[in-house]
């Protein structure tokens, strides 16, 4: 009788339903399989090109040539932190739910932010744009540097080549249980229209003008936002410039010690 009643309680969709839900799973494993083929295809070249650095660094050194050493040596530390980051990006495409995993450590946020400026000094220059840091002299915390860093670089080159802007300031408050970052621009601005449309993957704004590109930054900024269980917002008009602000929430432990 049970087996009667179910059978006649299902409904012709169900085995459909469940037919497409089995393709979703598989689809799903052939895109994490494909990752992580990318992620061992690029990891591997990039380690061994470290390698060489790290070589070419010491022989350097052991020939009496600082300067050339210095510079083998940053371009080696650049090179390791791209592979870093490039482990996050994937980890972070991969997650089909919950939270990505942090690596927490205690970081003073202001000397992270300063470094993200300083790494695109150039950057700067060369599109004629002033980087303004308005950050305080240490902010201790427990945090992961490395989603940290790529979410406030991939904000200020936004800003840098995409919002025709003449200025970027990086701001950096603390309160009581939360980090609030601002990155302002004196650009373009985006309208309203556009708003949430340039958080999606591959969206750009298309009612103010912008510099062209892949439409993928903003939307790893809110996966990275997310990621740290904060959020991200935008308050801007057209000509009168952008406001990025992310706020996430601070450790337990970080909260206690807070005057």
């Amino acid at each position: 009788m049970t087996s009667a009643a179910q059978s006649q309680d299902a409904t012709p969709d169900e085995p459909a339903k469940t037919g497409q839900a089995e393709r979703l799973r598989q689809l799903l494993d052939e895109q994490n399989d494909v990752l992580a083929l990318v992620e061992h295809e690029l990891r591997n070249p990039l380690h061994a090109m470290s390698m060489q650095l790290a070589l070419a660094q010491r022989i350097a050194e052991t020939q009496g040539q600082p300067e050339i050493a210095a510079r083998v040596g940053k371009a080696q530390a650049t090179l390791v932190g791209y592979l870093e980051r490039l482990t996050v990006m994937l980890q972070l495409v991969r997650l089909r739910s919950g939270a990505y995993p942090l690596r927490l450590q205690a970081i003073d946020l202001s000397a992270v932010l300063h470094a993200v400026l300083a790494s695109q000094t150039a950057n700067a220059e060369f599109r004629q744009v002033r980087l303004e840091p308005d950050l305080p002299a240490s902010c201790m915390v427990h945090s992961d540097p490395l989603v940290i860093e790529q979410l406030v670089e991939n904000l200020v080159l936004n800003a840098i080549k995409h919002s025709g802007c003449s200025r970027v300031r990086l701001a950096l408050r603390r309160a009581s249980d939360a980090v609030q970052i601002e990155v302002l621009d004196d650009g373009h601005g985006i309208a309203a229209e556009d708003q949430e449309r340039v958080f999606g993957k591959f969206g750009v704004a298309a009612h103010t003008p912008r510099g062209s590109g892949t439409g993928l930054g903003l939307w790893i900024v809110r996966k990275l936002a997310a990621a740290l269980g904060g959020d991200i917002a935008l308050q801007s008009r057209p000509g009168q410039g952008c406001v990025f602000t992310v706020n996430f929430p601070l450790p337990h432990d970080d909260r206690e010690t807070t005057p």
